[in-house]
């Protein structure tokens, strides 16, 4: 076989992995390794029978025969057990290194590639610098004191002197807007994400929340200088701008969940985890104050430098989309589907709706209950600082009641969050409905209460309802969303509650406000939150139980096309015949997933004769659609050069619909990929069909096939196309598969991919029909090496 053939190494334990009947494969490279005295293996060769099944070792050395005796490589000849015979193989230096057939000969399995660590240090610095660059928002209840006594919006109070209500409902005002555009923003958020990328959405993200804690900085300083007046202005163009740069750098961590194939639970809880952590950054800045006796605006400027710093950090460390698609072709063996062109915001979000507008009943319950909840505690989160201190009579009894939040805060963001989720998933969404009105009643029922005891009541119970809020409204979109979907739906629902909230919130400050100064003006507010809050959620709980989720989200129609495009199908139908997989429920389901070996045991259900069955019935325009909807050269190129830096030759992973080969050129191999497959004589491959030429005229294609494209000759490609007989062009694809090294292979297809991309094919195979059964050979082939590797790698 070809000298550039991916080996794996094969000893008696991991013989179940080559097990595989009615094949017959040789090993590719001789052992090194010999010594006196001792067997070594060329190869393992399996034959269609089980000759040396029922010998002892020693009839199997003789066998082998006096050969072994001088240490010279010999063939075994193995049949359809290959484990049982190699467990009876006591040989010393037993290190064949052989190439291994599945799914008959046309598919040759490589060596998977090496395991690696995934990198605990790179997602603690990455979790790090996301949770410095998280803004002011998550640590609110600090903050509004400490801007307080800056003097920011003192301008606000009769006497113009820091610490009046009207200050704290101003910054209250300013710290709920900036939260709920934040919010409101998410979905174009994860566009951009699928757009851009971790790393520019993430790295752009944190210069954003730079510019917007500078913008802050600055206006601290006009409050010290006494020209708040005119600078407050800044404070709440800084405090939208700073939100939102936080909220696009959050999505960074989601660029390594590919990294973790085995902890993907981990890395969707820690952004949430590390947003909540960032509250203990005022309470650092009060350390240093007190100790150091830095003034704030200083600690100010030493966390927008601080910023600074992680902007580079994130554009380091965090993956480009390139290494995150190529790391989850690593894991899955194939290409996810490529992210779109172009980010429509628009046209996402009027999809989103639509989707929502399946469900509209569940959605008003579950979003009335929600925003009805979700006033409390953003209202205590940000008066909690006047609100000690009106309750308990003393200035630095709020400041404690503050600092106690935020503590609360960053601790159960790092204790609890990360472990929430596996909860959640362990005993259903109805015992998560539950606990959101557990722990929202008894800080309904403490926050009033002059008791530190009960304070320390309600602030766990307030951090536990918004950790476990936005958990529900992740876990509650993913139910009624289709997969390809999620993340616009996710944004349009978390608009809509936060939107209804804003009213809410804003009533209850102008109601404090309206109120006599003093415990009542905060109290009373709150208590009626509580209950109504309360009320609402004990009235969705039961809604809930009598109306649960769908087990499987509506489809729209582009939206089932779109995911059975992927599959080379019209429908989920198509689909379930393919895969094997039935009710649609359960498909829907597995086609949601992140779980990596839910994806591979997806793939591996593949029935490639099926999938050709019905191709072969669609009209050949949808065959063309499929192969121009699934090219994307720009985006092959960024990937190519990207890898290129990492391992300095090679091609990226082409990134294609997520099973369908779309342009035909064959897939140059990675370490992580399937190796080249053997010449048509050796390998298996059919002879030529009848008036096809022979070797010589299939190696004289060859050779026309590359010099055309090495010269990029789009004229003479293009004829080549239309004129030649469509078996011999298979035959020379295969024949420069084996004869070029993979570096060449992926110069060629990269020539290819500029001279003819899909489009392009699309129109030569309208006008030429037979160029159809190409295309068909050339997916199958390569669909059979992905779905071989994929269960290659089932351990």
């Amino acid at each position: 076989s070809s000298s550039h053939d991916q080996l794996a190494e094969h000893r008696p334990a991991a013989a179940p992995l080559m097990g595989c009947s009615n094949a017959k494969a040789a090993g590719t490279q001789e052992s090194d390794r010999q010594s006196g005295g001792s067997t070594v293996v060329k190869s393992v060769r399996f034959a269609d029978d089980d000759p040396l099944l029922d010998k002892d070792p020693s009839a199997i050395d003789n066998t082998a025969g006096p050969e072994a005796q001088k240490s010279e490589a010999v063939t075994l000849e193995v049949g359809r057990e290959p484990e049982k015979v190699l467990a009876k193989l006591e040989l010393k230096d037993f290190q064949p290194e052989a190439s291994v057939l599945e799914r008959g000969p046309e598919v040759t399995v490589a060596a998977e590639p090496p395991q690696t660590r995934p990198p605990w240090c790179r997602l603690f610095l990455v979790v790090f610098s996301c949770t410095v660059a998280c803004g002011v928002l998550p640590g609110q209840s600090v903050f509004v004191a400490l801007f307080s006594d800056a003097g920011v919006f003192s301008s606000s109070c009769e006497d113009g002197k820091p610490g009046c209500k009207a200050q704290f409902l101003m910054l209250t005002g300013v710290f709920q807007t900036g939260a709920s555009v934040s919010q409101a923003l998410l979905a174009p958020v994860g566009l951009f994400f699928d757009g851009w990328g971790a790393r520019l959405s993430g790295t752009v993200g944190v210069a954003l929340c730079t510019a917007g804690l500078l913008t802050i900085w600055l206006s601290v300083l006009g409050a010290l200088g006494g020209h708040d007046s005119s600078t407050s202005g800044l404070f709440a163009l800084g405090m939208v701008v700073c939100d939102f740069g936080s909220m696009m750098n959050s999505f960074c961590i989601m660029g390594l969940i590919w990294h973790f194939p085995a902890h993907q639970a981990l890395i969707l809880t820690t952004s949430t985890a590390s947003y909540q952590a960032s509250s203990f950054v005022p309470l650092v800045m009060k350390l240093m104050m007190r100790w150091a006796g830095i003034t704030f605006s200083s600690c100010l400027l030493v966390y927008t430098a601080a910023s600074i710093v992680v902007i580079y950090i994130c554009w380091v460390l965090v993956p480009t989309q390139a290494e995150y698609f190529k790391q989850a072709k690593l894991v899955l063996g194939m290409p996810l589907p490529k992210p779109p062109k172009q980010v429509r915001v628009c046209h996402m979000m009027g999809r989103a709706l639509a989707v929502l507008r399946q469900n509209t009943g569940d959605h008003i319950a579950s979003g009335l209950a929600l925003t009805l909840a979700f006033v409390l505690p953003t209202f205590f989160c940000s008066l909690a600082a006047p609100y000690g201190e009106a309750l308990f009579g003393k200035k630095a009894d709020g400041d404690r009641l503050a600092t106690m939040l935020a503590m609360l805060n960053g601790i159960v963001g790092l204790t609890v969050s990360p472990f929430v989720g596996g909860l959640v998933d362990r005993f259903g969404l109805s015992a998560l409905v539950s606990t959101l009105l557990v722990s929202y009643t008894v800080a309904a029922a403490t926050c009033g209460v002059p008791n530190w005891t009960a304070q320390w009541l309600c602030c766990v119970a307030l951090v536990l309802f918004q950790g476990l809020m936005f958990l529900f409204l992740g876990r509650y979109v993913l139910l009624y969303s289709p997969p390809n979907r999620f993340g616009a739906v996710n944004g349009a629902y978390i608009m809509f509650v936060m939107l209804m909230s804003v009213p809410a919130t804003f009533g209850g400050m102008s109601l404090t406000a309206i109120l006599p100064d003093g415990v009542e003006a905060y109290r009373q507010p709150m208590l009626g939150f509580g209950v109504i809050g309360s009320l609402g959620l004990l009235l969705y709980s039961f809604y809930f139980s009598r109306h649960p989720p769908p087990e499987c989200p509506i489809l729209l129609p582009d939206d089932e096309a779109e995911l059975s495009r992927n599959f080379g199908c019209n429908t989920l139908e198509e689909v379930m015949h393919v895969t094997g997989v039935t009710p649609q429920q359960r498909l829907v389901k597995m086609l949601a997933t992140t779980d990596p070996e839910v994806m591979k045991d997806l793939i591996r259900r593949i029935d490639t004769d099926k999938m050709m069955e019905m191709m072969a019935q669609r009209p050949l325009e949808d065959v063309a659609v499929m192969m121009e909807q699934g090219t994307d050269e720009d985006f092959e190129e960024d990937e190519e050069a990207e890898v290129g830096k990492e391992q300095g030759a090679g091609r990226a992973a082409e990134e294609k619909p997520l099973l369908v080969s779309d342009t035909p050129q064959t897939e140059a191999s990675d370490s992580d990929s399937l190796a080249a497959p053997e010449t048509p004589g050796e390998r298996g491959t059919p002879d030529a069909p009848a008036g096809s030429a022979g070797v010589g005229r299939i190696k004289a294609l060859s050779d026309r096939y590359i010099a055309l494209v090495s010269a990029g000759d789009k004229v003479g490609l293009r004829a080549y196309l239309l004129e030649e007989n469509t078996d011999d062009m298979w035959l020379s694809m295969l024949d420069i598969e084996e004869r070029l090294p993979k570096a060449e292979q992926a110069k060629l297809d990269k020539a290819f991919n500029k001279l003819m991309p899909g489009a392009e094919f699309a129109k030569l195979m309208r006008e030429r029909s037979e160029l159809r059964s190409l295309v068909q050979k050339i997916m199958k082939h390569e669909l059979d090496k992905k779905i071989a590797f994929a269960r290659r790698k089932r351990t």
